[in-house]
């Protein structure tokens, strides 16, 4: 089965994020521009969330590789501070490379 890893995360944090990827083999992910808010975001002065700027990346991998990407993310993106961002995981039901045809895990290798 293949697994979808979604990471909100700060601007600054993709570079290493990028680069550990590459290390660890996976070649594939898509950044998104976001804006986003949480429980925990900081307020404005009339008590309202402030949206704050978020890449979000979308990785997809095998499900053996799951708990060696997450604990990457986690290790390099982690931080105190509130607002670092979020991941989630899903099931993918199916990957299909346009180009070639492949599908499953073979299409994101």
């Amino acid at each position: 089965m293949l697994r979808k890893i979604e990471a909100d995360l700060t601007p600054s944090k993709i570079e290493p994020l990028r680069d550990f990827l590459l290390k660890k083999g996976v070649e594939g992910m898509s950044l998104i521009d976001a804006q986003g808010i949480g429980a925990r975001s900081p307020k404005d002065k009339k008590g309202k969330p402030v949206l704050e700027k978020r890449l979000k990346v979308e990785i997809v991998v095998g499900e053996d590789r799951v708990d060696e990407i997450l604990a990457g993310i986690k290790s390099l993106a982690a931080v105190a501070d509130i607002g670092a961002g979020m991941i989630f995981v899903l099931p993918v039901e199916d990957a299909i490379r346009l180009s070639t045809r492949e599908a499953g895990k073979s299409a994101i290798i």
